[in-house]
């Protein structure tokens, strides 16, 4: 059997009865555009049990093969994307990998929109960028937040997520990256590979309730965060020094006023000087703990998801396009 040329990547945690309807609306939107595709499903962990022999795959349909990575514990759906993309790394005679979310809300409908955007433009990260959401007003409430703070930390503008079409040499040089463990999006930022954006409306989901919690969402943005944790430490690092200039300068006016002048009260200058006096210290140590943090940091091993996203894989078993009651599974 032949390598298809596009494998999509999908993680699940427990939304198997999702995945079996995305499985099926994959499959005609991916006939629809003449692509054949072969899917890698990543199962977090998942404490529901899947049967493979559910997926009854048609010979000759668009998805020849659906290979299922069963992950020893729940990393989360950023670190299954990686263990995904690191699985597809390694196929021969991929052209891209589709990456998406399995419950819907990344809509099969939108792929052969990114299928002719990644033909038009062949060498660019095709990214999927909401022109329509459907969560609720406190939950937008939180992401408008997130992505003001990811601006202002780390100077990047981040709006697009997860759903993405990657040309596989942007797969390779991502899986050599130790920020995809972290976050996908901030690592193709921080990757300098080109990519472009596409507007797609979110769907609903097929089955079930999110897990995207707030404490979920506090956890996605820390991770997007750490990625630009340098950047970070440098403009902290500014404003640290931009509020020592200024409690600097406070002290010597505030000597100054005290020493030539009759306008001080008495004790005023000693509590101006022993505040800002205690400001300087408190910018010095948190400086100076930040500084050996982040060296100690770089003259560690990283983790590198080609290397040792391997170690997390349970075991896996593959579903081959054919007659369904000759599918097989191989574990």
């Amino acid at each position: 059997m032949s390598v298809p040329r596009l494998a999509i990547v999908t993680p699940v945690f427990d939304d198997w009865d999702a995945f079996q309807r995305l499985v099926v609306e994959l499959g005609d939107n991916c006939a629809a555009a003449g692509q054949p595709v072969a899917l890698i499903v990543v199962d977090d962990g998942s404490n529901a049990p899947f049967d493979a022999a559910r997926l009854a795959l048609p010979r000759g349909g668009a998805i020849s093969a659906v290979t299922i990575l069963h992950l020893a514990l729940n990393l989360g759906s950023q670190r299954a994307i990686a263990v995904g993309l690191t699985e597809a790394a390694a196929e021969p005679d991929l052209e891209a990998v589709l990456v998406m979310d399995g419950d819907g809300e990344d809509r099969p409908a939108d792929v052969p929109r990114l299928l002719a955007r990644h033909a038009a433009e062949p060498a660019a990260v095709i990214l999927a960028r909401r022109s329509r959401r459907s969560e609720s007003a406190t939950f937008r409430a939180g992401l408008w937040v997130y992505k003001r703070l990811f601006s202002i930390l780390a100077g990047q503008t981040v709006d697009f997520g997860n759903f993405s079409l990657l040309p596989i040499a942007a797969v390779r040089r991502l899986t050599h990256m130790p920020e995809l463990w972290n976050n996908l999006p901030a690592a193709v930022m921080r990757s300098r590979l080109p990519y472009r954006l596409e507007p797609t409306e979110r769907g609903r989901r097929y089955a079930g309730e999110s897990k995207m919690t707030w404490v979920n969402l506090v956890i996605h943005g820390m991770s997007a965060l750490s990625v630009y944790s340098d950047v970070i430490f440098v403009r902290l690092l500014v404003a640290a020094a931009a509020i020592a200039v200024i409690a600097l300068i406070a002290i010597v006016t505030a000597i100054v006023m005290r020493l030539a002048t009759d306008l001080a009260t008495p004790g005023w200058a000693t509590t101006v000087v022993g505040v800002f006096a205690l400001v300087l210290m408190q910018i010095l140590l948190a400086t100076i703990v930040a500084s050996l943090a982040l060296l100690g940091g770089r003259s560690r091993r990283h983790f590198v998801p080609k290397i040792d996203c391997g170690q997390f894989i349970a075991w896996r078993e593959t579903v081959t396009a054919g007659d369904p009651s000759q599918t097989e599974i191989a574990r």
